[in-house]
């Protein structure tokens, strides 16, 4: 969708309210010229410089960006747990070409999404005795037993998305909290840039996602710091809702709330048909949120969904999967900044830079395939 018709005519009012008084009162007060004003068209320019490293065209590395101590061996065995999310199985698709370049056998489980089903998942993943498991978003609160387990058993976990591995004694996710924050402070940050300084927002939240606090603790401080007067609202959309419901959700949430005029989610899925919906109920909200899938392409290519916090879902498998292979060596790795983190793997998309292949979507690094496969000792 377009930016907010009611959000440009207010810009508008205040473009020309503000001329008036500086017409008038301009021999009798101070010259402030130089300090940023609250809110508005000051909140816009700090945000606008804030979000610099994410707007892309600047050259990046891969995060870890050495060769492995020896080459895996073809065969070796790899489970993906599969939460059931629409994005998680696009997470599975891209795991398949370095799957292939390795010669690894990769075996999918899905766990389901309550504890009872999730326990019964990783009793069979232990049954499995893999060389190595891949989690993306499971909370380890949920298999802490099965955790010990495979630990006794020498099989490694990495992790995508999992914001307590270490207080489980897993390895450190690249994309945890402190990484997972700062990209809220980018959701927040894009928010008033987009909205054109607008001060009413609401974040939608999807609680049983562990990351989706964190991105929402990032954009409450970022849109507190660039715009004090600011409010945003916090709704809580069930994972079950994801690709079914959370649409009609958001809908009814902004018709019972017609002051929001920008909102923000954790995820994009929320995103998924929500533009036509918002056109048949007669409402012009914008939002952002981060964690596309192609269908999120599609709709900001054809000027129907406003913005994603892209993330390059391929260059993020490929180095979940470099530092599981790193566990299962035994080598020493180190993770560098949250900023280098969050910049190399996300980008902020509309529809001047939506990738031509929706499917692809955003990719930070074009030669990524030969660096990984280089840093793998693949001939």
């Amino acid at each position: 969708m377009h930016r907010s018709t009611r959000t440009a005519l207010r810009s508008a009012a205040l473009v020309a309210a503000g001329a008036l008084l500086l017409t008038s009162c301009s021999a009798a007060e101070p010259d402030t010229s130089d300090e940023p004003a609250p809110g508005g068209s000051g909140a816009v320019e700090a945000a606008d410089e804030f979000l610099q490293p994410w707007l892309g065209g600047s050259d990046k590395n891969l995060l870890i960006d050495e060769p492995l101590s020896a080459p895996i061996e073809p065969g070796t065995h790899v489970v993906y747990l599969d939460v059931g999310t629409p994005v998680s199985a696009v997470m599975w698709n891209n795991l398949q070409a370095p799957a292939e370049l390795l010669g690894l056998e990769l075996e999918r489980v899905e766990t389901g999404r309550d504890a009872q089903s999730i326990n019964a998942a990783m009793n069979t993943v232990v049954e499995l005795d893999p060389d190595g498991v891949i989690n993306i978003t499971l909370d380890p609160i949920f298999f802490e037993g099965q955790i010990a387990q495979l630990e006794e058993a020498g099989i490694p976990m990495a992790s995508g998305s999992v914001m307590n591995t270490v207080e489980f004694g897993l390895p450190e996710a690249f994309n945890g909290p402190d990484w997972m924050t700062l990209n809220g402070e980018v959701l927040g940050a894009a928010a008033i840039s987009r909205s054109g300084g607008a001060e009413e927002f609401v974040f939608y939240n999807v609680p049983e996602f562990p990351f989706s606090s964190y991105e929402l603790d990032g954009a409450e401080s970022r849109i507190a710091e660039l715009c004090p007067e600011c409010t945003m609202r916090v709704v809580d959309i069930p994972i079950a809702e994801l690709g079914s419901t959370a649409a009609d959700r958001v809908v009814s949430d902004l018709q019972a709330n017609p002051q929001t005029e920008y909102f923000i989610a954790a995820v994009d899925e929320v995103q998924i048909g929500l533009p036509q919906k918002l056109s048949l109920a007669g409402l012009d909200v914008d939002g952002i949120a981060m964690w596309p899938a192609p269908p999120n392409y599609e709709q900001i290519a054809a000027g129907d969904q406003d913005a994603t916090l892209s993330v390059d879902l391929n260059l993020m498998m490929w180095t979940v999967l470099d530092q599981l292979l790193r566990e299962m060596n035994g080598d020493s790795y180190e993770w560098p900044d949250a900023q280098t983190r969050a910049s190399t793997l996300t980008r902020i998309t509309d529809d001047s830079n939506a990738p031509e292949d929706p499917v692809l979507g955003y990719v930070g690094i074009d030669d990524y395939q030969d660096r990984f496969a280089a840093n793998w000792l693949v001939d």
